[in-house]
Order: C-alpha cells, then structure tokens, then sequence
C-alpha cells in the first residue's frame, strides 16, 4: 500500500474523530453556556463512536451502490492510484466528479442527520427545538473552522486563490492530498484543545455561564460575516509583492480574529457569572458570621444561666418548704421563659441551614412577608457548608422575590420532613401567577422577570448541586402558589 493511500485513510480517521469532538463540544457549550441541562455520560461518550461506523457503512455500501449504478467509471477509479490526478480534460472527469460530488454530500448529509438523532436523545426537554438548535450549531461551528483553516492556509501560500479553486475542481494528486492533511489536522488540533477547555476548565469544574441573546445574536452575525469576508481578496491585485505581503499577514491574523468573538463572550458571561457568585459567597460569610456571633452570645448567655440556675432552684425549693407554691409556681414561670430565650428562634436540625433560614426571616420581616417553619432535620444535611448556602439562600430568595408580589398576602413557609431515604424540605411561597416548572428546572438562568414569575436565576444550578449529593428536586405550581421540594439522601 502507497503512503498516500495510508495518509488518506489516517485523514479519514482523524476527520471522525474531529467530527466526534465536535458533537461534544456543542453539547458542553450548550451546558456551560446556552443554559441548557445537558449531562454527558459515559453512553452519549460511546453513542459519538457510531460517527466512524457511519463511515463504514458510506464507505463500503456506497462503493458497492456506486459500482453498479457506474460501473465503467468504478473500474477507472479502482485502477488509480493516490499520486494520480483527474482534471477537468480527461474524459472520465465529469462523471468522477459527480460521484465524488453525490458520496460527499451524501456523506455530510448522512452525518449532520446522526448529529440531530444524538442530540435528540441527549437533551432531556424540549428534544426537537434542541436538537435542532445544536445540530444547527454544530455545523456553524464545523464550516467557521474549516473556512478560517481553508483561508489561513491560502493566504500563507502567498493568496493563490486559484490553489484552493484547484481543490474543489481537480480531483486526487499530491497538492489536494497537503490541502486535506492541513484542513483536517489543523481542524482536529484547533477541536481538541477547544474540547480540552471546555471540558477541564468549565464542564469539570462546574462553571455555567448564560450567554445574552442578544450576543448569541450577534456571535452568529459574526460567523457569517467570518466566512465571507475572508474570500474577498485584498490588496492591490497588479502588485503582487504587496498583495502576497498582505496574504502573509492576513493568514497570520485571521487564527487571531477568529477566535476573539467566542473569547469575548466567554469572558462577559464569566464576569457576569462572577458577580452573581461573588453575591452567594458574601451571603455565605454573612451567614457564617451570623452563627459564631449566635454561637458566642449563647455560650455566654448559657454560662450566666448556669451561674444563676442553682440559686434559682435552691429558692424555688425553699418557697415550696415554706408552702409558699404560688410564689414558687410564678418563679419556675420566670425561670422557663428564660430557658426559651435562650434557645434560638430557628432550629432546622442544620447549623448552616438554621443561620440562612435565620437571615431570610429577618428580611421576610422588614418585608412584611409572613413566615413560617415546620420540622427538623435529624442529624443535619451531611452537605458542605457552601452547598447548603447556595442551595437554600438561592432557593428562599427565589421564594421571597416571588412572594413580595402578592403583599399583603404574601407568605413564604418551610416543611422540613422525612422518610426511610431521604430529608425532605420543602420551600413554598405565596405567587401572583403559575410558573412553566419544566422550564424552570432545565434551564440555567432561566427568569421571568417580566412576567412576574421570579423563580428562575439558579434553579438549574441548584439541581446539579442536589443531584451531586444523589438528591432530587421536584417544583409544583399553581395560580396561587409555588413550592419546591429538595430531597436529600439520609446518611445510614
């Protein structure tokens, strides 16, 4: 077997792959940054691979439909060889054309179509739109790589746009087989590290931004503009010293451009992210200052009690020897009220939980909110502190937001219970209107400001933190109210 012919097949390959990486990618975007509730797991991993077996079938089934569909020209391809090249005067020319022309788009067709097939099945909500939406994606994100890649290369080569014109027309040789090698390498390095950024830097580690719609739009805007504007020539044409000088450069910047847009909307929905961390980790200081300060004002009101408790009880008995039982019943009623002050006014069964639902009280008050509290939780959470923070400083705020459309009405009240599996608190408020609960639960960022709903901002990320404690959520909802239902795993 030739070289070529090994380098031809090793191209194939890698092209597959690339394709695969490219499916991922999408999906991790989509996570980290449309707000959409993708997971990837280990079958959607195996479920890319069906790409190379698509490849085999094309390869195989189309060799032998075409075979007997053109079987003159069939023989004249199999009698070549990689080095030799068809042009536009030889006589088979037109008829290899349109075979190779009928097996690429056949190919591309029959790859975008998997594509959707696999995005309907990864999404969990609203399958068609998403699959849709991502498929559409994908193949943006496939042609602006290749586009940026197939001009970078052509202007590095001096700006002959009569090299990349030759790629389409000419068939086979040593100059289309470089052309592949560069297009699908360059495209398979430029997937890998941005598969590799994505994964480790954003997916791995949880980061999940919410792009604008408005810059989506305009990152779209961007793409299209991308991919026309690179063909237009530049320069002074009749001077060819300066237009190759210009082609040098522009192959130079174009990689450089290419990539600002995507960074820049990253680096906006990062900041925009930051904040709204930044926001969750000062109430989490809050709330942990809140509870040494609780914790160092009970020590010391526990240790002047004690001081005063055996006095207390020692005159308490000497009025009950002298028959004095209604002055020693008055006492033990003073004495317990002081015992009920000393305990704090939330006990959840969470330290953490207890300071948050704490904080939240105090500003359902100031707000004119009612509130109130039911149960325990047994033990604790058994939750990072953070987690527990995030989880239900974002979820009450949600329900205050929410509830403070409906005053004087409003109300916002906590069940805390349990079964032989999990803890169960469930968080409902009082609510101006019914919420799409669906909508709400599988999209990041997902809020109806406008419309007066107020529950969405994290309900998404709150289902991630949940779910990495094997938890669940569950939100029902109706025109008067709206309640949210966190299961936690019980430790044995």
């Amino acid at each position: 077997m030739e070289i070529e012919q090994i380098i031809n097949y090793i191209t194939v390959v890698i092209s597959d792959i690339n394709f695969m990486l490219n499916m991922l990618v999408i999906v991790m975007v989509s996570a980290c940054f449309l707000g959409r509730y993708v997971v990837i797991t280990r079958r959607m991993v195996i479920a890319t691979c069906g790409i190379l077996i698509l490849q085999l079938i094309f390869t195989f089934g189309g060799d032998f439909i075409i075979s007997k569909i053109y079987p003159v020209e069939t023989e004249y391809l199999n009698g070549l060889t990689a080095k030799d090249i068809i042009t536009a005067d030889d006589p088979m020319y037109s008829k290899v054309y349109l075979i190779t022309k009928i097996y690429g788009y056949a190919l591309n067709i029959g790859v975008f179509i998997y594509a959707f097939i696999f995005y309907l099945i990864s999404n969990k909500e609203k399958r068609v739109v998403r699959a849709i939406e991502s498929t559409i994606c994908l193949y943006l994100y496939y042609m602006y790589v290749n586009t940026m890649i197939q001009y970078t290369y052509t202007y590095l080569r001096g700006g002959d746009f009569e090299l990349l014109t030759n790629t389409y027309s000419v068939l086979g040789g040593r100059e289309n087989l470089i052309y592949m090698v560069v297009l699908v390498g360059g495209a398979g390095i430029v997937s890998l590290i941005i598969f590799l950024i994505l994964y480790f830097s954003y997916y791995k580690k949880k980061r999940y931004y919410n792009v604008r719609m408005r810059d989506r739009i305009l990152f779209i805007v961007w793409l299209v503009i991308f991919a026309i504007f690179p063909a237009i020539p530049v320069g002074g044409q009749t001077d060819i010293e300066k237009y190759q000088l210009l082609s040098y450069v522009f192959g130079v910047l174009l990689p450089i451009l290419g990539g600002i847009a995507p960074i820049l909307l990253v680096m906006n929905a990062a900041e925009k992210s930051l904040k709204e961390m930044t926001e969750y980790q000062e109430t989490y200081l809050a709330a942990e200052l809140e509870y040494i300060k609780q914790y160092k004002r009970t020590q010391t009101e526990t240790r002047a009690f004690r001081h005063d408790i055996i006095n207390n009880l020692s005159l308490t008995d000497m009025m009950l020897d002298e028959g004095k039982t209604e002055e020693a019943s008055a006492h033990i009623k003073e004495l317990l009220g002081n015992v009920r002050a000393l305990s704090p006014n939330i006990i959840t069964g969470d330290e953490m939980l207890d300071c948050i639902v704490a904080m939240k009280a105090g500003k359902m008050k100031e707000m004119a909110i009612g509130f109130s509290s039911d149960g325990v939780v047994d033990g604790g959470l058994h939750m990072k502190a953070m987690d527990v923070c995030s989880i239900f400083a974002n979820a009450l705020d949600n329900a205050i937001e929410a509830a403070d459309k409906t005053v004087p009405d409003a109300w916002v009240d906590i069940k805390i219970k349990r079964n032989d599996k999990f803890a169960i608190i469930k968080i409902s408020n009082s609510a101006y209107t019914k919420v799409d609960v669906d909508k709400l639960l599988m999209t990041t960022g997902y809020t109806s400001k406008k419309d007066s709903e107020h529950h969405g901002f994290g309900l998404s990320n709150i289902r991630r933190t949940v779910e990495e404690y094997d938890g669940l959520i569950k939100a029902e909802s109706d025109d008067k109210s709206f309640s949210l239902s966190i299961m936690i795993p019980r430790q044995s």
